[in-house]
């Protein structure tokens, strides 16, 4: 169900608005030096107690603003019915250091409205029409019609064929599914004994989607807002270095220019900014010559490949899901952390704070390998939280000098397609290789369905990429604005790159 994705993205309902509302009241309570006994009394600063705006009374959104705020702090997840007060143990937050754990992703109870799981219903628009075509094409005989009134369909027969949704002439049958299990691409949703949406933990490989598909936002994820606000805050032990994943552009409105950016990243508090399209050439670079050394005549019944490996949820899907092609996905660091890296190497002392649209990232940097790389992790919607808190226009600060370090190649990274597309240039250019058979799939659903097509046999590709967003990061959960003013703006910033192909420091 790909149109799941495209309702809600890029419209600013109250389930954006309630999500926004908290980041910003976060960021202004740690900004104004408040203590964590004071934690008590955000929640008033973001709901008013009299005038229910969301939920069908106040004490139900205090109770839904206290657990998503405690999630915001990077905190586990405690609900009322734990007999605890949600604020226990909230000073662990106040720090510079990493405190999140996994569980990222989390159902808010208090918030789920027990969607049913999937289902076909009858809706009003049924007219009782005498030709009963629905009846005639349900394989199951799943249809009646009680006291020759409306189509009446049986749930326990029924096998969501969708025939009698085509056959209906009035429309008036549609297939009801939780639109957090939609957005799912690994099935990782279910119903708990009680009917409310669970995350097998298992199974969720945290891209996310989930948190941005329900409509009664009763998903969140954790996030590390207040501890880089401590770290920008200081005294810093080591400097602040921000890494801009290459969605960012657009992301903040039409008027702020990306030195508009780098100048309010630098208002905040950060020392230096990069572009992780850095780490993408350097990605490019390796992977195309991994490629070129698989040049030759293929085996029809070969089904080996060089998977990419820039998207984590990506990653783990194919291996989890497909085993047998496990070692078939490049073992490479991701852009994230390869332009971690760089600056690490330079300067070990420095905070490495990665901001994209990604909430995998956030998994990513948990990794015990990696830990030393990224110190932290921010969306773009957290980012903004803190401009606005700081009262930081973008569309009227002066702007700085952008980093021009990478590629129109590496920039591309950000839209589906983008990744594949330069490995298999670069493979061109540089070794020689032509032709190269690229497969490729955004949302993990569809990245499914192109590995179980190549392990049938029915298609034989080179070089395989996956994206678990829609349209790439561009659609990832932590961005801002739709998918196709996200994927415009990309494309003009790569096209303004100063080189084409990609280079990277030490090659």
């Amino acid at each position: 169900m790909p149109e799941v994705f495209e309702r809600m993205r890029g419209l600013y309902t109250p389930c954006t608005d309630i999500r926004r509302k908290i980041f910003v009241g976060i960021s202004r309570f740690v900004l104004a030096g408040r203590k964590p006994e004071e934690i008590d009394y955000l929640p008033f600063d973001i709901i008013d107690m009299g005038k229910p705006a969301y939920r069908c009374c106040s004490y139900r959104e205090l109770s839904i603003v206290r657990q998503r705020i405690r999630l915001a702090f990077g905190l586990p997840l405690i609900e009322e019915r734990d007999n605890t007060p949600v604020s226990a143990g909230i000073e662990a937050a106040f720090t510079d250091r990493k405190v999140i754990q996994a569980p990222l992703v989390n159902v808010i109870r208090a918030a789920c409205e027990k969607c049913p799981e999937d289902k076909v219903i009858v809706t009003d628009m049924c007219q009782s029409c005498m030709a009963h075509p629905c009846s005639i094409v349900c394989p199951v005989n799943a249809i009646s019609f009680p006291d020759g009134g409306k189509a009446f369909i049986d749930q326990k027969k029924c096998v969501k064929c969708m025939k009698c949704v085509k056959a209906c002439p009035y429309q008036s049958i549609t297939r009801m599914v939780r639109p957090c299990a939609a957005a799912c691409g690994v099935d990782a949703i279910h119903s708990d004994p009680d009917g409310f949406a669970a995350i097998d933990q298992g199974k969720c490989v945290n891209c996310g989607l989930c948190t941005v598909s329900c409509p009664f936002a009763a998903i969140s994820d954790k996030t590390e807002l207040v501890q880089v606000l401590h770290q920008l805050m200081g005294p810093q032990v080591g400097h602040p270095y921000a890494l801009l994943a290459p969605s960012f552009v657009g992301q903040f409105g039409r008027l702020a220019s990306p030195g508009a950016i780098v100048a309010g990243l630098h208002a905040i508090g950060f020392k230096a900014v990069h572009e992780v399209a850095l780490g993408a050439d350097c990605d490019t670079l390796l992977l195309a010559k991994r490629l070129a050394e698989k040049a030759g005549p293929r085996d029809p019944l070969d089904k080996s490949f060089l998977g990419t490996s820039c998207c984590p949820s990506w990653v783990q899907t194919a291996r989890g899901h497909f085993p047998e092609f496990a070692g078939h996905i490049a073992e490479s660091f991701t852009p994230m952390v390869e332009t971690a890296k760089l600056i690490k190497d330079r300067e070990p002392s420095a905070r490495v704070v990665f901001i994209g649209p990604c909430i995998a990232k956030k998994a990513e940097a948990l990794e015990p390998e990696l830990r030393p790389y990224v110190d932290h992790v921010l969306t773009f919607e957290e980012l903004a939280a803190i401009f606005v808190a700081k009262d930081i226009d973008l569309a009227a600060i002066d702007p700085s000098g952008f980093p021009e370090e990478a590629s129109a190649l590496g920039r591309g990274y950000a839209v589906a397609g983008g990744v594949g597309g330069a490995i298999a240039e670069v493979a061109k250019i540089k070794y020689g290789k032509e032709d190269t058979v690229f497969a490729k799939a955004d949302t993990l659903r569809n990245c499914r369905t192109m590995l179980a097509e190549i392990k049938a046999g029915k298609a034989t590709p080179d070089l395989v990429e996956g994206m678990a967003c829609p349209g790439g990061c561009v659609g990832g959960p932590g961005t801002l604005i739709g998918l196709a003013f996200a994927r415009n703006e990309v494309g003009k910033f790569a096209a303004a790159a100063a080189n084409r192909e990609p280079s990277c420091p030490g090659d």
